[in-house]
């Protein structure tokens, strides 16, 4: 059994969140103004496939803990969290030291891997 994403409108915008086996939010989407815009986002997550993992990286956020940040590029060395033309896709939900949240980009990954998609949106 995989996850799901999640479309949800808040307030005026649109989001989506990945829920893993156990309904657990893991990763946290970008805002959309349009539910097409969030889920052309889905659309590209699922697109990756196994090479999502290299759009997945932790980056320093706040109080010096790091989050995995989802970007649509590939990750290359020297450029992780520098690249101003990467189009933002969202923030995983675990906060801790580097080595701590690069474990899961692997819960991230798994959730992803055939999840389904619900419109929670009532529209």
């Amino acid at each position: 059994m995989s996850g799901k994403f999640v479309i949800k409108k808040e307030r005026s915008k649109y989001r989506f969140d990945i829920l893993d086996e156990s309904g657990e939010v893991v990763f946290k989407g970008a805002i959309g103004s349009t539910k097409d815009a969030v889920i052309r986002k889905i659309n590209l997550i699922q697109s990756f496939g196994a090479d999502l993992a290299n759009h997945l990286q932790a980056v320093e956020g706040r109080n010096d803990k790091y989050v995995i940040r989802g970007e649509e590029h590939s990750a290359r060395e020297g450029e992780q969290g520098r690249v101003g033309d990467a189009i933002p896709l969202g923030f995983g939900t675990a906060q801790g030291t580097r080595d701590e949240v690069l474990k899961t980009k692997d819960v991230i990954l798994k959730a992803c891997d055939g999840a389904s998609v619900e419109d929670q949106t009532g529209e």
